[in-house]
């Protein structure tokens, strides 16, 4: 996923595709920024495609539990985007009755959000034709995904849109610290990468926007994660592979960080 963001007059702006709006953000306040750079965002489908691509062992523990308890808009935007991760992790692996929870509570959430204008009953329809192929339900879910921020760019709702990120990188985070860690080391130290580069980037566009008070811990825990990630050396794959370097100078304590701050924020958003 690919965002430009555009402040040269002061105002916050979000592109995606052509689609633009100008001033601050109707969910969350916006801060004034003069900044212009595109900057990529994980999506749902990444790495549970490269962990299925791996032939990685599916695991449902790794999954968030489904809740029925109403959250606050806010918790809501990010339980999206997490509850959209376990959706493609589990239709990656064809967990079809898994895959039937996830999508359902995404459909209600996303009805909650605003989105039922676009994420229709077609939706429905196409998931329950498809939830046994991967790859087909793979698309739905991404597009499921877009047309999610889109909604929310068109109602000036962008903030919440990073929120629905925010969502997807931390449930994106756990599996690669319950599952690829100990599955596949060149993948591991690859996940790792990108994810401290999709970290910082999330990080300087949720900075534009005040954090709600009732997910603060949470975007508290991501603040922890991408620091610890900042800090660990972590190798080249082309390092790895040459022989050059090994997982040696890695720090397990920056790594125990991220695993306690994600156990947390996997907590506190269900609470």
């Amino acid at each position: 996923m690919v965002f430009g963001l555009l402040g040269c007059d002061g105002e916050n702006r979000t592109n995606q595709t052509d689609n633009n709006t100008n001033g601050a953000s109707e969910v969350i306040e916006a801060r004034n920024t003069r900044t212009a750079r595109v900057v990529t965002l994980p999506t749902p489908m990444q790495i549970p495609a490269l962990l299925k691509n791996t032939k990685a062992t599916y695991s449902a523990s790794s999954l968030l539990p489904i809740i029925s308890d109403d959250k606050s808009y806010y918790q809501s935007g990010v339980l999206f985007g997490m509850y959209m991760l376990d959706l493609a992790y589990s239709g990656s692996f064809t967990h079809q009755q898994a895959s039937r929870n996830y999508f359902r509570v995404c459909k209600r959430l996303g009805d909650d959000l605003g989105l039922g204008v676009k994420i229709t009953e077609k939706y429905v329809d196409r998931f329950e034709r498809n939830v046994s192929r991967p790859d087909s339900l793979g698309r739905i879910v991404l597009e499921m995904y877009d047309v999610g921020h889109k909604v929310l760019i068109d109602q000036n709702k962008e903030g919440l849109g990073f929120l629905m990120v925010l969502g997807c990188y931390m449930e994106g985070m756990n599996l690669i610290m319950t599952q690829a860690r100990d599955h596949d080391l060149i993948l591991f130290v690859h996940l790792l990468h990108q994810q401290k580069n999709y970290g910082n980037n999330l990080l300087s566009m949720l900075d534009q926007y005040e954090i709600p008070s009732d997910i603060r811990s949470e975007y508290e825990a991501f603040l922890h994660v991408v620091s610890a990630l900042n800090a660990t050396d972590i190798p080249s794959v082309y390092e790895l592979k040459s022989g050059k370097r090994t997982i040696a100078g890695m720090q397990e304590e920056n790594l125990d960080v991220i695993k306690e701050n994600l156990e947390s924020f996997r907590k506190s958003i269900l609470i």
